[in-house]
């Protein structure tokens, strides 16, 4: 796994404590990231002074401690009378006013990345509906940071590898990889909201494309959707199978094939894909 980028997920770990307190109705909700000590906590929403700020969440102290060291959901509707935690952090909590407390560790590749809180100032019950929605706020923050991971991995190994990119010619196999690359990397990119990942990954596709080849410049518009299919039939797939993965019906596959060997004017997918490499469109 790539190294995480503690301000990429500083930045990701606040935005996802404010989905938490829309999407799961929590009043105040806070978390940090875990580092080699515990998580301090760094990021809140709805937290009335700094009572909070900074203090380390040790593994097994307090829930927080708990969620880490049992990689998972930790709550206590009544947090002061909670008897199967330790009370090592009440007085930070207290001064929040907060009565219950459910706590939720991030994991990313069965590792614990980070942990959120998600808080209420009056006695309230986690029930499935509620722990539910805190759930998949976690693991949505854990799917985001896992495509960061994944990003930034193939960028090292393309920036450090890549001999194709001073300008070398790639063989048959290297282009090959490339262009299989170049096919996961689109689908990735659909797959996530983040503008800044987006941003990263589409830097990464002009990367991947150029393959040390110079191109003509490319005249043909074809649609995002037209390119992602015909970057998949260049891998030799099936229209059923380019569906599956693309998550469209077999029709519109066939649909978006047709559109674009009419903007190509090819008479076959086969001519269609080399024209497209021909055109820089693809790998």
């Amino acid at each position: 796994m790539a190294p995480a980028s503690p301000a990429h997920d500083l930045e990701l770990l606040q935005k996802f404590l404010t989905t938490l307190t829309v999407r799961g109705e929590f009043p105040v909700a806070f978390g940090g990231l875990v580092t080699g000590d515990g998580a301090p906590l760094t990021s809140f929403v709805g937290t009335r002074g700094q009572s909070l700020t900074g203090l380390l969440i040790e593994p097994t102290e307090g829930l927080g401690g708990r969620a880490l060291s049992e990689r998972r959901p930790v709550s206590a509707t009544h947090y002061r009378r909670a008897e199967t935690i330790t009370h090592r952090y009440d007085r930070e909590v207290f001064a929040e006013d907060i009565v219950s407390l459910l706590a939720i560790p991030v994991v990313v590749d069965g590792e614990v990345r980070a942990i959120i809180y998600g808080g209420h100032r009056i006695a309230t019950r986690f029930g499935d509906a509620a722990t539910g929605k805190a759930l998949q706020v976690a693991q949505s923050l854990a799917w985001e940071y896992s495509v960061h991971d994944e990003v930034e991995r193939r960028v090292a190994v393309i920036e450090t590898e890549g001999g194709w990119l001073s300008g070398g010619t790639a063989e048959p196999g290297a282009r090959e990889e490339l262009r299989t690359l170049y096919a996961e990397l689109r689908e990735i990119t659909r797959s996530i909201t983040d503008p800044q990942i987006v941003r990263r990954l589409d830097s990464l596709r002009a990367l991947v494309n150029k393959g040390g080849v110079a191109h003509p410049l490319a005249t043909t518009v074809l649609s995002p959707r037209e390119i992602d299919v015909i970057a998949h039939a260049a891998l030799g797939k099936r229209n059923a199978l380019i569906a599956v993965q693309l998550g469209l019906t077999e029709s519109t596959v066939k649909s978006y094939l047709s559109s674009a060997m009419r903007k190509l004017d090819a008479t076959s997918r086969y001519e269609a894909v080399i024209n497209c490499r021909r055109l820089g469109l693809i790998p």
